[in-house]
């Protein structure tokens, strides 16, 4: 199975660091909340 790349805007990157760092929940939590991977939350 092939991988998709999804290429996010800065403010959504923004958006959803400031949302992992202020709700408290693991990075996989909030990456799944987003519908992202972690590891996209992570870069």
């Amino acid at each position: 199975m092939g991988t998709k790349n999804t290429k996010h805007s800065a403010e959504f990157k923004q958006d959803a660091v400031s949302y992992y760092h202020s709700s408290g929940k693991s990075m996989k939590a909030a990456a799944a909340d987003l519908k992202i991977s972690a590891s996209s939350l992570n870069n």
